[in-house]
């Protein structure tokens, strides 16, 4: 089959970019972290573009999900992003056409500025014209209302090595990946790459260091949305970006927009000020208890 419709972007090079690395530092992590997805309908793509839009709502509906420990499990549209990133008037238009896919940073200002919307009313009709698909008239000041209610704070960019996007799952919950791969890709639960065939989103929410694998949620194969990619194939050949949603400390944003501060030092400073705020935060639970 004809997967070139999948056109995931690199993003631009913008020295603005919060890294993961960063802001959170490694900690122990359990051998296997598989929570329940049974409860998400993933959204099928069809043969649209929208990938990118796709995986930012499987990104968002599990975040939500983790978020309410459980309590909210719910589906996202992904036409409410491909109007706001493709819409000439919107302030998160990515800039690209709607036959051009979009990148990793566009899909994050999407979910920060606007948030993603419930699945009803709008849906996810994947036959309509792109134009149609795309059309801003669709959307409602209720469905702007709704989106608001599950917005990210903020977001960053990680490694793409297989430990560390193991670090970002369970540390986050769940991370959005661009990867490159071919048609090995499709039609299995358990995929293969040989070559950087399409550029493609998915959502990695789980992860089995024992048996070797991450799993995955993807928009372009609806018979197996849930996939196990095999640690061999988490090369950077094949996985080119990561990133997820997390709320950064106005305090860390400080240090790290600080030009006096060399480079190889935020790290540090940016950790222990995460210390700190963790200590204030015990503190307060403590006097809370004992009140």
């Amino acid at each position: 089959m004809d997967y070139s419709y999948l056109r995931a972007l690199e993003r631009k090079p913008d020295p603005r970019d919060y890294l993961l690395g960063a802001i959170q530092a490694p900690i122990s992590i359990p051998a296997s972290f598989l929570p329940d997805n049974a409860w998400l309908v993933p959204n099928f793509q069809g043969k649209t573009y929208f990938c990118g839009e796709h995986a930012g709502t499987h990104l968002k509906a599990v975040l939500d999900c983790a978020i309410s420990n459980g309590a909210t499990k719910g589906r996202k549209t992904p036409r409410y992003g491909a109007i706001k990133l493709k819409d000439p008037k919107s302030p998160v238009c990515d800039g690209y056409g709607i036959d051009a896919g979009t990148d990793m940073r566009s899909i994050f200002k999407w979910l920060q500025t606007f948030g993603a919307d419930d699945y009803e009313p709008l849906e996810n009709d994947v036959t309509l014209p792109h134009a149609q698909y795309c059309d801003p008239s669709a959307v409602t000041p209720d469905m702007d209302a709704t989106a608001a209610q599950s917005k990210i704070a903020s977001y960053a960019f990680g490694s793409t090595d297989y430990e560390s996007l193991c670090q970002y799952v369970f540390q986050n919950k769940a991370v959005l990946l661009l990867i490159r791969c071919d048609d090995g890709f499709f039609g299995t639960p358990n995929p293969t790459f040989t070559t950087r065939k399409y550029g493609h989103f998915i959502v990695g929410d789980g992860y089995d260091e024992a048996a070797g694998f991450l799993r995955i949620i993807d928009s372009a194969d609806k018979d197996f949305p849930i996939k196990r990619i095999a640690k061999q194939y988490i090369t950077p050949e094949f996985i080119i970006e990561s990133g997820t949603a997390v709320d950064i400390p106005a305090s860390v944003k400080q240090v790290l927009a600080s030009a006096t501060i060399p480079p190889e030092t935020k790290p540090q400073l940016i950790q222990a000020i995460l210390n700190d705020i963790a200590q204030v935060l015990a503190l307060m639970r403590q006097e809370i208890g004992q009140m």
